[in-house]
């Protein structure tokens, strides 16, 4: 009896302990693969659904994004705050006469590979397949390509630091239609 007390009043201990450990503490490869793979993931949906803070909140303050080898095409808060702002004017509101959006942009991440540099640091890639609908255009595809990261955990969350956009397939006219 006195045996079975004790293991009770240890449990509660160690449930105890685990639940004031601080976010991300005692975390191992595993939580840190799987708290990347979400950013990726919540990457798409906050830049489709999100607020250009929300977007932004996703990077380091001091985040650049770049296009295959070429410099920085935006970096920093503020610079990402205004990119999201822009796509959201491009593509936000507007319905049709049957109450359906007008214009609509998707991000589908897929393919997602995660390598743990240390502990607060890592670098991965996934593909990104990026959908627009139009009224004139219907469905179509804006582009397919991949997004190489580096990730830093600030503050016991995952950032993406740095971004370089790979475009395998681009629709050029698109692209050029909606001022990408």
């Amino acid at each position: 009896m006195q045996r079975g007390f004790g293991v009770i009043v240890f449990a509660v201990f160690l449930a105890g302990a685990t639940l004031a450990l601080p976010v991300g503490a005692g975390a191992g490869p595993a939580d840190d693969r799987l708290q990347i793979y979400e950013l990726m993931d919540r990457y798409g949906v906050v830049h489709d659904f999100g607020t250009p803070e929300e977007y932004a909140a996703l990077f380091t303050a001091d985040a650049e994004i770049s296009v295959g080898s070429g410099p920085a095409v935006v970096k920093g808060h503020d610079a990402l705050v205004g990119m999201a702002a822009r796509d959201h004017q491009r593509f936000g509101g507007g319905v049709t006469a049957d109450g359906k959006s007008a214009l609509i942009m998707r991000h589908v991440i897929s393919n997602r590979l995660v390598e743990l540099l240390g502990k607060d640091a890592a670098r991965g890639s996934c593909y990104v397949t990026t959908l627009i609908k139009t009224p004139d255009n219907g469905l179509a595809v804006l582009s397919i390509g991949r997004y190489q990261d580096e990730y830093l955990r600030q503050g016991g969350q995952w950032r993406i630091s740095r971004r370089r956009i790979l475009l395998d397939i681009g629709d050029q006219k698109l692209a050029k239609q909606f001022g990408f």
